[in-house]
């Protein structure tokens, strides 16, 4: 490995372009997985994301692996009857989503398909789908999902279905080595980490978003920074400037 002045962990997969481009600011990253995801798909979930594809209605995203889960069903199925994703059958079918990788992912597996509205954070982007005046959603959503989207939309009268459409599983393992930063992506991987290491003080965490952050700040009194977006790149982009800059940081 290259001689690296800083040393940074993943806890989840990052690209090797990504790496690469850290290791040009002399950062080394490693990568270990905390949480394992897994579609849910049983027939009754099949059948239900089909016929969502067949009606108009909103459906919504805050997160890059429901819309991988929704959309390893609706491809084979649209193909069999010989129609392009965004056939007339989608047309009046809107997404709402989070900024990032949801909707990277959105548009990465729905091609063609309407993104109504996006926003950084659940609560956010609840008040979007409010002033929309939009009358019901469909959630899709994991097993482990914060309650502020669904929560603040039934509070104001419009109708959620949740529909779970894949697992979180935490899978916690011991980190025997220093790391000068650790990356966070989602709530779920900050229980896991945390729940068998404690960081050195001087390790800074930073948080995909918000939502992150507010969980590393209630298990570590450590540096929290904060991605100016919820993406990958981003968040390893934040590190980078960090590092780059670290005597602003002092």
């Amino acid at each position: 490995m290259f001689n690296a002045k800083y040393a940074i962990l993943s806890t989840k997969a990052l690209p090797p372009e990504l790496k690469e481009e850290a290791a040009g600011h002399g950062i080394a990253v490693e990568d270990r997985m905390f949480i394992d995801v897994t579609a849910v798909t049983t027939e009754e979930i099949e059948h239900r994301i089909m016929s969502l594809s067949w009606k108009s209605g909103v459906l919504v995203f805050t997160s890059r692996h429901a819309v991988g889960a929704v959309s390893s069903v609706l491809p084979s199925f649209l193909w069999e009857h010989r129609l392009p994703f965004h056939g007339p059958q989608l047309a009046d079918v809107r997404v709402y989503c989070l900024q990032g990788a949801t909707r990277q992912a959105v548009e990465e597996n729905m091609p063609g398909i309407l993104i109504a509205g996006t926003a950084a954070n659940g609560t956010e982007l609840a008040q979007k789908i409010m002033e929309d005046q939009v009358p019901a959603v469909t959630f899709l959503c994991g097993n482990i999902r914060r309650g502020e989207l669904p929560d603040t939309l039934r509070a104001h009268n419009i109708a959620v279905e949740e529909m779970v459409v894949y697992n979180t599983t935490e899978t916690p393992t011991v980190v025997e080595k220093e790391y000068d930063g650790i990356l966070f992506s989602s709530p779920s991987g900050v229980r896991s980490f945390f729940s068998v290491n404690t960081p050195p003080r001087h390790t800074v965490c930073f948080a995909i978003g918000e939502t992150t952050a507010a969980a590393l700040r209630d298990v570590t009194d450590n540096r929290v920074i904060t991605s100016h977006e919820p993406s990958a790149d981003a968040l390893l982009g934040t590190a980078i400037y960090y590092f780059d800059n670290i005597n602003c940081y002092e």
